[in-house]
């Protein structure tokens, strides 16, 4: 059902100022009903006002009917188009009432005090019964164009009907005014009677004040009310142009002027007002949308589009005061390890803190933007010289340095920081992002917590980059990548304890890509899970066939990167891995790295015991290069050190060597674990790790990198050898 014109109280009708409005005019007929006879005996009630006030009456009365009857669409509740039908016959007949008053000219019969009353009673009995009606009926039915037509027909014809009966047969009409200007006990008691059934109709809109009802219930119930007191004032009355009769068209105009208020002021604005809403809402619409499409819905911070627009404003604005501008590409070191070891919700507490950090150490010129992630872009216009930019980048490290209250702990963040300056580094938006993203990875490559300018050269590495990356996407399903295998042996029996497996690519157009270049690309592209979870499974297979052919490898080691050991899903790929090549755990030796061991978080810990658990041993690669930290060695329960072959080749060169490999030697031993040392390319290399008491050692002294097919060989020609 559509909204009606009386549907809503008007602003400035508050029932507040209904009750005080109906205070007041009770308070004054209780004054008039004191003041001494004589006070009454006084004109002051003209013929000419009385004409006003009943113009305005009539007045008002049409607008409600024009109103009511246009401000629908084809359905209407019923109520409410009989209820401007009702005040168009009230209209009409208050125009013969007023006509008909004595001193007016003559229609059909002379104008008389009787003649008036007679039409004013009928307009009051219509306005009694209709709003009696209203009150007691639910409204919720409604009526069409034909109902409508029906309606206004019948109040025609009854209009009619009573103005050629009031006007050609006045003297039919019961007598309500005596010769003396008395009124007769059939005009009091019918004003009596019409006092009660308004408040009849009050009491009916009261209790409707708080059901759905098309229109104001609590409007109308003031309205009943002082319509009702208006009836006292007629009914009270002994002289037509006395005080009585002044106050009772004064109540019944305010009563009229509370139906104006409801029907025509609420009908006339609510189209203002419901458009003043609409706009209003379509105006916050319009942000939300620009706010969804220009800023990131996690920090506020401008997004890339508008980062873009202001960028390109400023170039413009940079050429034609030949000025620099600046582009800051900010990438956050580790942050994928805040989210797997606190949770995504701590990670973006961490980006919404850098945020607001970021914003408070830029110039107010600068514009923040978070580009995506873990990334944010920093625009510096308008720059006199490089040095603003380094101080700049001074002051984000320097506030990077100092712990930020994440989830009620302190964590410490860092972050690599890639410069482009235009118009030296590119004159439009694109490459200065394509070439700050560019000095961002050199900065990471530096080893993080750093900041890099571009330099062109940093294209090459990109593109190569870019290159590596998009190959190996494709390199396990075009079949690629080979595992070689690299043997271990025992420095006190000399014989073969276990194998490395080697990832390998064959690139068709690049040939032998080495592993230095391609698995930082395949750690950082997220690659090295899929891959990783690969070599487990050809690793296990070809140690499974090794035994099934009698060839004494007893262990085959495989590498475990970070990145791996963050993923849950682990523990359950080297288990599937096992079962799918039917090896026992403790022919699998997974190599995990100190970088992905120090984190030391939750995820971390449940993958080592998980990994524990199935039996398979755990080493320690490159142990001494990183951060060799004596604490997770106790707690993780690892069975091998493996000493890094920096350590291994210094061993003859400087007395430091010699005694850190002792150091780690010693170590290993006062924890139970076994060592192995790394890039042994000699025999007296191999007599000093022996004599320093290092159990294992693999290098080239022993063997090469090679293919399964080459270790089988040689593994065959070792055991004729031996048996000979």
């Amino acid at each position: 059902m559509s909204s009606t014109p009386i549907a809503h109280t008007s602003p400035s009708l508050r029932p507040s100022i209904g009750r005080w409005l109906l205070a007041g005019c009770s308070l004054l007929l209780l004054v008039v009903w004191l003041a001494p006879q004589s006070v009454h005996a006084q004109v002051w009630f003209p013929s000419s006002l009385h004409l006003v006030s009943e113009m305005l009456v009539t007045a008002i009365a049409a607008l409600v009917f024009a109103v009511t009857w246009h401000g629908y669409q084809r359905e209407q509740p019923l109520c409410l188009t009989v209820l401007g039908c009702m005040f168009l016959a009230v209209g009409l007949l208050g125009v013969l009432h007023a006509l008909s008053y004595k001193g007016m000219p003559d229609i059909l019969t002379p104008a008389s005090p009787e003649k008036a009353i007679n039409f004013w009673l009928v307009t009051r009995l219509l306005l009694t019964g209709g709003l009696l009606g209203l009150a007691y009926y639910p409204g919720r039915q409604v009526c069409g164009r034909t109902q409508r037509a029906l309606i206004l027909g019948a109040t025609l014809t009854f209009v009619a009907v009573i103005a050629y009966l009031g006007l050609a047969f006045p003297e039919r009409w019961p007598r309500t005014f005596l010769d003396n200007g008395e009124l007769t006990p059939f005009k009091m008691g019918v004003e009596w009677v019409f006092t009660g059934l308004l408040l009849l109709a009050a009491l009916g809109f009261w209790r409707a004040r708080r059901e759905d009802r098309p229109y104001d219930a609590q409007g109308l119930m003031a309205v009943c009310l002082l319509s009702a007191l208006a009836d006292v004032c007629f009914a009270r009355y002994t002289q037509v142009n006395g005080l009585y009769n002044l106050i009772g068209h004064f109540f019944n105009l305010l009563a009229y002027g509370f139906v104006y208020q409801m029907v025509v002021v609420s009908c006339v604005r609510a189209p203002y007002e419901r458009l003043e809403v609409e706009m209003a809402e379509r105006l916050a619409a319009e942000q939300r949308a620009e706010k969804l499409a220009f800023y990131d819905g996690l920090t506020g911070l401008p997004n890339l589009a508008l980062l873009r627009d202001r960028a390109a404003q400023a170039l413009v604005n940079a050429r034609r005061e030949s000025n620099r501008v600046a582009l800051l590409l900010l990438d956050l070191d580790q942050f994928k390890l805040v989210n797997d070891a606190l949770g995504h919700s701590h990670g973006d507490q961490l980006l919404g803190a850098v945020s607001q950090l970021l914003q408070k150490v830029v110039p107010s010129s600068a514009t923040v933007c978070r580009a995506g992630g873990d990334e944010f872009v920093i625009l510096l216009p308008s720059l006199g010289d490089g040095e603003f930019a380094a101080g700049v980048i001074e002051r984000i490290f320097d506030q990077l340095a100092m712990p930020l209250a994440i989830g009620g702990q302190p964590i410490l963040s860092s972050a690599s920081i890639g410069v482009a300056i235009a118009p030296t580094d590119g004159e439009d938006v694109e490459t200065l992002l394509r070439n700050a993203e560019a000095a961002m990875y050199k900065a990471k490559d530096a080893g993080r917590k750093a900041c890099r300018y571009y330099d062109p050269a940093m294209n090459v590495a990109t593109s190569e980059r870019l290159q590596l990356s998009n190959g190996l996407r494709n390199a396990l399903s075009r079949g690629e990548l080979e595992l070689h295998y690299q043997v271990q042996l025992s420095l006190d029996s000399d014989e073969v304890i276990g194998a490395e497996a080697l990832l390998r690519w064959n690139h068709p157009q690049w040939g032998t890509v080495s592993p230095a270049r391609f698995i930082p690309v395949a750690e950082e592209s997220g690659l090295i899970v899929s891959i990783g979870a690969w070599i487990l499974r050809e690793a296990c297979r070809q140690a499974a066939e090794w035994r099934a052919r009698g060839v004494v490898i007893p262990v085959v080691a495989v590498n475990i990167s970070a990145l791996q050991l963050q993923d849950p899903a682990l523990v359950s790929t080297v288990a599937e891995a096992l079962a799918a090549a039917g090896l026992p755990p403790e022919a699998l030796e997974l190599e995990l790295t100190e970088s992905g061991l120090i984190q030391d978080n939750a995820q971390v810990q449940a993958t080592v015991e998980g990994l524990k658990e199935l039996g398979v041993s755990l080493a320690i690669d490159d142990f001494g290069t990183g951060y060799s930290c004596l604490a997770y060695l106790s707690r993780l329960h690892v069975d091998l050190l493996k000493i890094d072959q920096s350590f291994v080749r210094d061993l003859k060169r400087t007395a430091d060597g010699s005694a850190i490999v002792a150091a780690i030697i010693q170590i290993a031993r006062s924890l139970g674990l076994r060592t192995l040392a790394e890039g042994v390319e000699d025999r007296e290399t191999a007599e000093a790790l022996r004599q320093l008491g290092c159990n294992h050692a693999q290098g080239y002294l022993f063997g090469r990198p090679m293919p399964a097919r080459s270790l089988t060989a040689q593994m065959a020609e070792r055991r004729v050898s031996g048996a000979a």
